[in-house]
Formats: structure tokens, sequence, C-alpha cells
């Protein structure tokens, strides 16, 4: 398509809208050479396009994507992003992440998405730390203080990593989102769980009671398909059992050998299964909240 036909496709979908996910998610394939992956690999998981779809098109309020490493957790977020501010008019979102350097990643990828089709909605220039549009959407990034989460009242709020944030600064932070111009307020968070006992494994135990929906995907959900290897000589094999062979993603299947041989079981199980917080630091790994505290 050249540039013309771009920008009419562009308009027609913020006229109109998409008609359902397929055809929102062909247009990030077509626009950012994104294949966000939608296959179901483990029975328990969820695809990323699965969450991208719903939280986009508004079937789910607040949710907690629980992912990997690597797995496209803070890509998704901007993309996420992007798309609200660009096909809802007068969407505000504000991102916080567990540390400055995490809210700029973030940020980094949304104006990765400022291709020509969409650099004429930009009013300005994209600012180092704020973005505005010229439907009247704006995405700002906080710092990490209780200052900045004390202020003007968006409709969407991206939390990135909240296992490296304050506590007392999650709960402030939880206060932001606020519904109007008909976009439903939203908390979304983004994270591993790799701390034993942390926020993030506290986010997912209350998350039922808190109105959370929980996404949540490993390697195998967002790795490439697997071709040519034996299954009966992979390493990873035993938490694998075949599953990549369905996979339609983008993890590559070395780097994910190579990952495992580099770790310990523990740190593959939470880091990259997404199975159990790390036990490690722990004085007694065998401690357990619903057993020993009354």
């Amino acid at each position: 398509m050249d540039g013309r036909e771009n920008l009419r496709l562009v308009e027609h979908y913020r006229s109109h809208g998409f008609k359902d996910p397929e055809e929102l998610l062909d247009f990030i394939e077509a626009f950012w050479g994104l294949r966000i992956p939608r296959a179901k690999v483990c029975p328990h998981h969820t695809p990323p396009a699965e969450y991208l779809a719903a939280a986009f098109l508004e079937e789910v309020q607040d949710c907690v994507c629980w992912a990997n490493r690597s797995g496209g957790k803070t890509l998704n977020g901007a993309l996420l992003t992007w798309l609200d501010s660009v096909f809802k008019a007068g969407c505000e979102t504000k991102i916080l992440g567990g540390s400055g350097e995490q809210s700029l990643r973030m940020y980094e990828h949304i104006k990765g998405f400022l291709t020509p089709p969409f650099q004429h909605l930009v009013e300005g220039e994209a600012l180092r730390t704020r973005t505005h549009l010229v439907n009247g959407s704006n995405i700002q990034i906080l710092t990490a203080s209780s200052k900045s989460v004390r202020g003007p009242h968006p409709q969407k709020l991206k939390l990135d990593e909240v296992d490296e944030m304050a506590p007392e600064l999650y709960e402030a932070a939880l206060l932001i989102p606020k519904s109007a111009r008909g976009i439903r307020a939203s908390v979304q968070i983004y994270s591993t769980m790799h701390k034993a006992y942390g926020l993030m494994n506290r986010v997912i135990t209350e998350a039922a009671e808190s109105g959370y929906r929980v996404y949540k995907w490993c390697v195998f959900c967002v790795m490439e398909k697997c071709k040519d290897r034996d299954c009966k000589t992979c390493e990873l094999w035993e938490d694998c059992e075949g599953r990549a062979k369905e996979a339609d993603g983008f993890y590559p299947v070395e780097d994910a050998t190579s990952a495992k041989r580099k770790v310990s079981r523990e740190t593959w199980e939470s880091e990259m299964l997404c199975r159990m917080p790390s036990q490690e630091g722990l004085i007694y790994k065998e401690f357990d909240l619903s057993i020993h505290v009354i």
C-alpha cells in the first residue's frame, strides 16, 4: 500500500472502529509488522492477542498480565496505549514503571509506533515524557513519587513491573483512573512474578477480590513455531511436551534453550514458566503462608 492508501485506512478505522479482534490484529500486523501470538499453546494460559483485543475493545476493565521475561509485556502495553490514543478521541493514559528506566522503555516503544501514517495525528512533537494528539488524547510518563500520582485523573493507567514498585506508591496510583468521554477507567498491570511474597504475588493472590482479570502467558505461549527439532533429545521437552510445535510467536527456541541452561530451576520456573515466585533469598524456603500463619 502507498502512503495515501495507508492514510485512508487509518482515517477509516478512526471513524468506524474495528469490527472484530481479527480485523484489529490484522491492522497491527499490516502497519507495524507485529504478529501478536494468537495460538493457545498452554491449556491454562492466555495468548497475548486475546488480552490485547479484549482490553482495546473494553471487554475487560481492570486486568493483570503475568508473563515471562522478554514475553512482550511492555511492548503490548505500549501498543495498547497507542491504539487507545489514536482510535479513542480524548483518551488519556498515564504510565508508571517500577523504575524510571522501565517507564521510559514503554514510552520508547510507543514512539516507535509513530510511523508516517500516524505522524500527522501528533500535536507538535512527541516530547521526552509526554505526547499530545490532535484528537485530545495524551500519554504521559509518571515519576516514581507520591506527588506524581496525585494529580489529574486520566481514564487509563499502565503499571509496568509492579514487583519493583513500592507498595505505598502502587496503592496511591490505583486511585488515578477515572471514566470520561465515554471511555472506561481501567488499571492494567504488567509484570513477571520473581519475588516470593512480593507485590506481584499479592496482586495475583487478591486479583479476584480486587476485580482484576488475570492474563497469563509463559515462554512457550510466545515462542516461535518449532519445526526442525527432535522432541526426544530437546532440553525443553520436560516443560514443553511438544507445545512449541503449535506456537506462532517470536521468542527463538535457541534462546529459550540457552536461558534454561544458564539459570537455576527455580529461576526458570518463576521467570520463564510463570509457575511460582522464586524462593531465592528466603531463610526458610519451605515457609508457606497458608500453612504456617494462623
